[in-house]
């Protein structure tokens, strides 16, 4: 009986050891740039933009199964990088712009294009009003443009700023648009106005102002490329200023409850800041490259981070840990002791071949 009981236990390891290892999930394995997200429907699904590289190669748009990190569907209609997605509130429009100077109106229902938008220059970020009725878009030579959303219909463009629009936001009430731009500055705007008038102008950055983000009462954050984030009331009065990243800080996002901002870098860093306590409280990563977009699952309990090589990151809030952690790199077999050999200089380390977003091929 002992014998047997050895022979059957040698057949279970047997077949253990012949199991193949599981295969990491998709997500945890996109290695292309995600330069935006979205959670939709409900947090189940993540959204992202992004594709081969800053400029013309091609883009694309993605969405996740946030529970197994399948791929659920792949949007094809985008011929350049994605720099910008924005879904309604009900979940059945997206809007998409990229550095070709397309603006693409989806049907999530149907997963394809509704109606494409020809500009000329990139767009750099577009953003759906409170209701959905109309949406805005940052333009390369300093415009903003406003359409209805049904249609796509152009209702007005104004001069918002000397240099390249980097960012637009509504405010929650959807009255107030805010912009940020190359130039330094960030401005709110009464956009309903037949002329949209400048409500306020956002002084204090010493570098191109990169995410603008509102919290839902109504306050406001932004990021630059001098490595700061300003917090600002309502009235675009100056709250205070976080400190931690060591580059570019290139993106914002406001937790549902507004009592968490988070931001991510260029330093290959996401971080988390107490809004009331004006302090960081978690850095997530260092990331395997630059960070570039930050989104909030609608119950604040993950973070998803846009990266250059890593595709998109997912965080869980609660516990500080990745959900689909990247798949480790294999390490090269170390050879055998031999004789020894002179010694040979280590050739140097070439860095990433990443374009900054106001650079033109």
């Amino acid at each position: 009986m002992q014998f047997r009981n050895v022979a059957l236990a040698l057949v279970f390891v047997s077949a253990v050891s012949a199991c193949p290892a599981q295969e990491p999930p998709t997500l945890a394995k996109q290695s292309r740039w995600v330069t935006a997200a979205a959670f939709i429907d409900g947090g189940a699904k993540l959204l992202t933009g992004g594709g081969e590289s800053l400029l013309y190669r091609a883009g694309d748009v993605k969405i996740w199964d946030t529970k197994s990190g399948a791929l659920a569907a792949s949007l094809d209609g985008q011929p350049t990088v994605v720099w910008s997605v924005a879904v309604s509130a009900d979940g059945k429009t997206l809007i998409t712009g990229g550095y070709d100077g397309k603006i693409i109106i989806w049907n999530m229902a149907e997963k394809k294009p509704q109606q494409t938008i020809e500009k000329k220059g990139w767009i750099r970020r577009v953003a759906l009003s409170p209701d959905g009725k109309h949406f805005a878009a940052a333009g390369e030579d300093g415009s903003v443009i406003l359409f209805e959303t049904e249609g796509g219909k152009e209702k007005k463009t104004f001069k918002a700023h000397e240099a390249a629009v980097y960012d637009v936001a509504f405010s929650p009430d959807g009255a107030v648009l805010a912009t940020c731009s190359t130039d330094k500055l960030a401005k709110l705007w009464d956009w309903n106005a037949e002329t949209p008038a400048e409500k306020a102008k956002l002084e204090g950055h010493g570098d191109a102002v990169w995410a603008v983000a509102w919290a839902k009462d109504g306050s406001l954050a932004t990021a630059s490329a001098d490595r700061k984030i300003k917090l600002w009331n309502a009235e675009g009065k100056e709250q205070a200023t976080l400190e931690g990243h060591k580059d570019w800080v290139s993106d914002l996002a406001f937790s549902p409850d507004g009592n968490t901002l988070a931001s991510c870098s260029h330093d290959r860093t996401a971080r988390l800041w107490d809004v009331k306590e004006k302090k960081e409280t978690a850095s997530l990563g260092p990331h395997g490259s630059t960070c570039w977009s930050v989104a909030f699952s609608p119950d604040g309990a993950l973070l998803a981070v846009g990266t250059h090589g890593q595709g998109v990151r997912l965080w869980n809030i609660a516990s500080k840990a990745e959900v689909f952690a990247a798949p480790a790199e294999k390490k090269a077999e170390e050879p055998k002791p031999e004789a020894k050999k002179p010694e040979e200089k280590k050739p140097e380390e070439k860095k990433p071949d990443e374009k900054k977003p106001d650079e033109k091929k």
